[in-house]
C-alpha cells in the first residue's frame, strides 16, 4: 500500500420483438451490454428521456429505514409511458449484469425495498419522481451487504400481428422498439469492509502491432467496494507518462473483475507501466509495475 496520489453510468437498453405465428404473440427480449462509465452520477440520457442519479450508495444500519429520490424528465416531444420493476442480480467478471426475480438473489436488497409508482405517464416537458424506501431489517441480516437494480421500461402498446398468409407454416414478424434505464442501489451497512481489494493480476500481451494491459482485482472483503482503477505509462529513456483511460467501478464481496486497457500508438522503447488501484474514501492506494517493451 502507497499513500493516495490522485485519482455503473449505468444504463439498459432493451429491444422487444414481437412474433406471430398465427394468432399467438410471443415476445423475446434481448438485453444489451450493462457499462460503466466514469461519471456515475450524471443523469442516464436515451431518447431525450434522462434519469438522474443511475447509482444509489447507501449505507444505513440495521434498523434503519429510508426513502430516495429517482427524478426522470422527458425532453422529447411524445408522450410516453413507463413501468417500474425491481430485479435482483449477479455481476460477472466483465461488469455485464444478469438480472433475477425479486427476493432471489444470494445478497437480495429488493426484498427490503418498496417502489412508487409502478407505472406512470411522462409528457413532453414533464418531470417526474419515482420514490423507493428501504427498510433494513434489524437482525443479523442486516449487517451483510446487499444490492438490487431499479428498472424503468417504456411500456410500448401492442398490436396483434396478422400472418401474410393463412396456414400453419406461415409466419409475420413485427418489432417494437423499447428502451429502460437500470438504476443500481448499492447498500453497504457500517460494519462491513470496504477497502480489502487486491490486484491479482497485472500483465501485457501483444498481437500483431496492438498491446493491451490487463489488470485482474478480487474483493476479498465482505462489502461493496467502489475504486478506480488507471495505468501510467512511463518512457524509460524520456521519463515522459502517458495514463491510459481511468476506469471507475463497483465491485461486490467474492468478485473478480477484469480491466483491459488498450495501448495507444507510443514511440518504441521501454517503459515502466504502473496500475494503480484506487479505494474510494481511503488514503492508501494499490500499485503494481513492470517493465515492458513497446516496438
Amino acid at each position: 500500500m502507497i499513500k493516495k496520489l490522485s485519482l455503473s453510468l449505468l444504463a439498459t437498453m432493451m429491444m422487444t420483438f414481437s412474433f406471430a405465428v398465427g394468432y399467438q404473440i410471443t415476445d423475446l427480449k434481448i438485453e444489451t451490454h450493462v457499462a460503466d462509465t466514469n461519471n456515475v452520477d450524471e443523469p442516464v440520457d436515451t431518447k431525450g428521456i434522462s434519469v438522474s442519479p443511475a447509482h444509489f450508495h447507501l449505507n444505513l444500519k440495521p434498523g434503519e429505514s429510508k426513502t430516495y429520490k429517482i427524478k426522470m424528465n422527458n425532453d422529447s416531444e411524445s408522450k410516453k409511458e413507463f413501468k417500474v420493476n425491481m430485479y435482483d442480480f449477479n455481476m460477472n467478471g466483465k461488469g455485464k449484469s444478469s438480472f433475477l426475480p425479486v427476493g432471489t438473489g444470494e445478497f437480495s436488497l429488493s426484498k427490503w425495498m418498496n417502489v412508487t409508482p409502478t407505472f406512470f405517464e411522462l409528457k413532453p416537458g414533464e418531470k417526474k419522481e419515482i420514490s423507493f424506501t428501504v427498510a433494513v431489517p434489524n437482525d443479523e441480516s442486516g449487517n451483510r451487504a446487499a444490492w438490487s437494480i431499479i428498472m424503468i421500461e417504456q411500456a410500448e402498446a401492442r398490436t396483434q400481428l396478422q400472418p401474410a398468409q393463412k396456414g400453419s407454416g406461415t409466419v409475420a414478424l413485427g418489432v417494437v422498439p423499447t428502451f429502460a434505464f437500470g438504476v443500481f442501489v448499492y447498500q453497504n451497512p457500517p460494519t462491513v469492509k470496504t477497502d480489502n481489494v487486491e490486484m491479482i493480476g497485472f500483465k501485457m500481451e501483444t498481437e500483431g502491432k496492438e498491446n493491451t494491459i490487463y489488470l485482474q482485482a478480487e474483493n476479498r472483503g465482505n462489502g461493496i467496494a467502489y475504486c478506480t482503477s488507471y495505468i501510467d505509462m512511463i518512457n524509460n529513456a524520456t521519463g515522459s507518462k502517458t495514463r491510459l483511460t481511468v476506469k471507475k467501478f463497483t465491485i461486490v464481496p467474492g468478485l473478480i473483475r477484469d480491466f483491459v486497457f488498450k495501448l495507444p500508438a507510443m514511440v518504441p522503447g521501454e517503459y515502466t507501466a504502473i496500475g494503480i488501484l484506487d479505494y474510494e474514501g481511503n488514503e492508501e492506494i494499490q500499485a503494481a509495475k513492470m517493465q515492458v517493451t513497446i516496438k
